[in-house]
């Protein structure tokens, strides 16, 4: 489990090098996508909603209207305490992959 979370989340990671609407968003509302990772997309009907770790330290939630560029996105900063506050044990794994990818020792 924890060596597809990694392969997973260096994908992720590695996705931040390109230009994409998430990174547009994240660094134009001063988040630095050098150091981040999308612990999870989730597409809805109508937007995409994606939590990403930056720096290790927090999680931004974005959601991004798939229609509409002009729709301004929606953001949200979450505290890692909060974050994890009732996590999965899945999901705690994949957050300490994503920690560890972020720190440098892939």
């Amino acid at each position: 489990m924890e060596l597809d979370f990694r392969e997973e989340l260096i994908t992720s990671r590695n996705s931040f090098k390109s230009s994409s609407s998430l990174k547009r968003v994240l660094e134009s509302n001063g988040h630095s996508t050098a150091n981040a990772i999308v612990l999870h997309h989730t597409p809805d009907q109508t937007e995409d909603i994606y939590l990403v770790l930056i720096n290790g330290s927090y999680i931004i939630s974005v959601e991004l209207d798939r229609y509409d560029q002009s729709v301004p996105p929606i953001l949200e900063l979450i505290e890692l305490k909060e974050y994890k506050h009732g996590l999965s044990r899945m999901n705690q794994v994949r957050l300490l992959v994503a920690q560890d990818i972020l720190s440098g020792q892939t």
